[in-house]
């Protein structure tokens, strides 16, 4: 425990002497009684505890008198003029809780495509020292565990409790936000997954303190760090369409023998999701139903985004 000089709250004042002595007397075998009060501060529990010792003088026939005081614990191995040691247990505890809100820029009720996601990030000292040196680390993967970018990392907005975006005093809140607009891989995978692993340093100490961030929400049955997830909705959905241009190849005006049909046929994805593994299976007849061979199967010209 380091040392630097205090002030009492209140300086030693008379109580009694056991034996009627008045203030400043003490008779042969008496004992006087003073009462002196300290109120903790933050800082003296940071620095881990207390050192008081008090010097007594007084004047006989016999001349000067003095004495250190001792804390009356022998069991301590030192038996005479110790100082009187209050101890403050250091309790470093740091929470991280992060949530999630869901702008849906393109109005149609679903969280997908393009939508907006802002993560609140609330970091509290739940300990009785005080915390430095805050660092964020931001984590945001796929439903595959795929990493991915956040679209503005972790900024400070606010503290509470004469916090800083580095400095967390006792029950202390600090609060950030980060954004993330969905893409197509977020679409694709599923959903969003995101934490946050904070790191302090309590007095005396190096990034001696971590945790990584709770979804805050109980009710999911995980009470502790679990990951802050976005469900995204899939609607998957294909719509083919089928047209055909005749060639007369005879030149006569009519659709006859040797007239070649050329079928265009367009894949549209309609939904909100990547597709693969398309496959076409055509099928052709004639008006009596009876199947027929294409001259050449479907074959691919091009593509759009």
């Amino acid at each position: 425990m380091s040392s630097s000089v205090l002030s009492l709250t209140t300086t030693p004042t008379f109580d009694f002497a056991n034996l009627g002595s008045s203030e400043g007397t003490i008779k042969p075998l008496e004992t006087a009684y003073y009462n002196a009060t300290y109120l903790i501060n933050q800082a003296t529990v940071d620095i881990g505890g207390v050192i008081n010792s008090v010097t007594v003088t007084a004047s006989s026939t016999g001349g000067l008198v003095s004495d250190t005081s001792d804390d009356n614990d022998d069991s301590d191995g030192n038996t005479t003029d110790d100082v009187t040691v209050l101890v403050i247990n250091p309790d470093p505890v740091i929470e991280a809780t992060k949530t999630v809100s869901v702008t849906d820029n393109n109005g149609n009720g679903s969280t997908d495509l393009g939508d907006l996601l802002t993560y609140t990030m609330t970091i509290e000292n739940k300990g009785n020292v005080t915390l430095s040196g805050l660092t964020i680390s931001d984590t945001l993967t796929d439903g595959n565990g795929q990493g991915l970018s956040l679209t503005t990392t972790p900024t400070f907005v606010s503290a509470t409790g004469g916090s800083t975006s580095m400095t967390l005093q006792v029950s202390g809140v600090s609060t950030y936000t980060a954004t993330f607009v969905i893409n197509q891989q977020g679409v694709d995978s599923g959903s969003l997954n995101n934490t946050v692993l904070v790191t302090a340093s309590s007095p005396g100490q190096s990034n001696n303190l971590t945790d990584r961030s709770d979804d805050g929400d109980d009710t999911d049955g995980d009470t502790d760090d679990d990951p802050t997830v976005v469900t995204i909705t899939s609607s998957p959905s294909l719509e083919v369409v089928k047209s055909a241009v005749v060639s007369d190849v005879n030149g006569n005006g009519i659709t006859d023998k040797d007239d070649i049909i050329s079928y265009t046929i367009g894949v549209k994805n309609d939904g909100n999701v990547t597709l693969t593994g398309l496959t076409l299976v055509d099928t052709i007849t004639d008006g009596n139903s009876s199947t027929l061979s294409l001259g050449s199967g479907p074959t691919f010209i091009s593509a759009t985004t």
